[in-house]
């Protein structure tokens, strides 16, 4: 999974780039065959419709699999690995929760305004700032040579002081023009950030390029009754959970209530016009290949069709 070199970076290394800088970075943390397993089990160009299981969903130009615990192994074991747990367990002071998590694939064009991410949110609206420590971990999936992520270092030590913003214009930020680190990088790097500092992904204009990123994000809620019901829902695949110590039932919020809905927003609406054609053509071939079988069951009784399985059952099996 994680590459020998990131194995052998000393966490306390890690925490100190971050209280620092707010941010730390490491290329290729992980293993180019570990990265290419989780791509394997995630089908971006599937758009499921009447299918019951989970998938993508299309947001713009954008492609989510928010849901990534319940369809990959590979996930859940980068997300529950003791290397993140043993980061957070020395980063933070109090209780600590899995508040969201997603893979997605942005393509062709899309703009990301300056933010943070210490967010309250009532339905998908954001209600306002809060001061909980929180860490984001960000792997590129593929190799970011355009659409990176970009930090303003050090900014966490003062963007509280514009938490009534919910976003930051372009103006205000060109003052901090020296301190904009744009992090373009290999397949397999990660980003890890304190969620207070200012981020966003660097503009993107290019019809043939794709960025391929898993994202999670960690908070501090400790026992503070205000932070009940803060983060997202989590689906998880029961055969996953091998290593479900008590620390891990914990931080993947195990009977704790979920007030946020499922990120991003989605539906018929939030697809694009390209995707829009192709799901037209999906399912004018899923219909074509039905016709036959819609036809048998029209002209025939669901009886004479349970007599004919049961006939077809025996002979199998005798």
């Amino acid at each position: 999974m994680y590459t020998r070199k990131f194995l052998a970076v000393e966490n306390e290394k890690i925490i100190k780039a971050i209280r620092e800088n707010g941010y730390f970075v490491f290329e290729e943390a992980l293993t180019k065959e570990y990265v290419e397993s989780i791509l394997q089990e995630v089908d971006f160009e599937k758009v499921l419709v009447n299918t019951n299981d989970v998938g993508v969903v299309f947001s713009g130009s954008q492609q989510f699999l928010t849901h990534c615990l319940a369809k990959s192994k590979k996930v859940y074991n980068v997300i529950t690995s003791s290397k993140v747990l043993d980061i957070c367990n020395k980063y933070f002071l109090h209780k600590f929760l899995l508040v969201n998590h997603r893979i997605y694939q942005t393509k062709a064009s899309h703009y990301m305004p300056w933010h943070t991410d210490n967010n309250r949110q009532v339905g998908y609206q954001l209600s306002e700032k809060h001061n909980m420590p929180g860490l984001l971990f960000l792997f590129y999936l593929s190799d970011v040579t355009k659409n990176a992520f970009q930090i303003v270092r050090k900014s966490h030590h003062w963007a509280d002081n514009y938490n009534h913003e919910i976003y930051l214009s372009e103006s205000f930020i060109k003052k901090f023009e020296k301190d904009i680190v744009t992090l373009q990088m290999p397949q397999g790097s990660l980003i890890i950030c304190n969620t207070h500092v200012i981020h966003r992904a660097e503009p993107l204009d290019n019809k043939n390029y794709v960025r391929k990123t898993l994202l999670f994000q960690v908070d501090e809620v400790g026992d503070d009754v205000e932070n009940v019901g803060h983060g997202e829902p989590n689906l998880i695949n029961t055969e996953y959970l091998e290593n479900l110590s008590p620390a891990v039932v914990e931080y993947l919020g195990f009977g704790r209530p979920r007030n946020y809905p499922t990120y991003p927003y989605s539906s018929v609406s939030t697809i694009s016009n390209r995707e829009l054609v192709a799901l037209q053509k999906q399912l004018l071939l899923t219909l074509f290949k039905a016709i036959p079988k819609k036809m048998v069951i029209a002209l025939v009784s669901y009886r004479v069709i349970i007599a004919a399985k049961r006939m077809m059952w025996k002979i199998k099996h005798n």
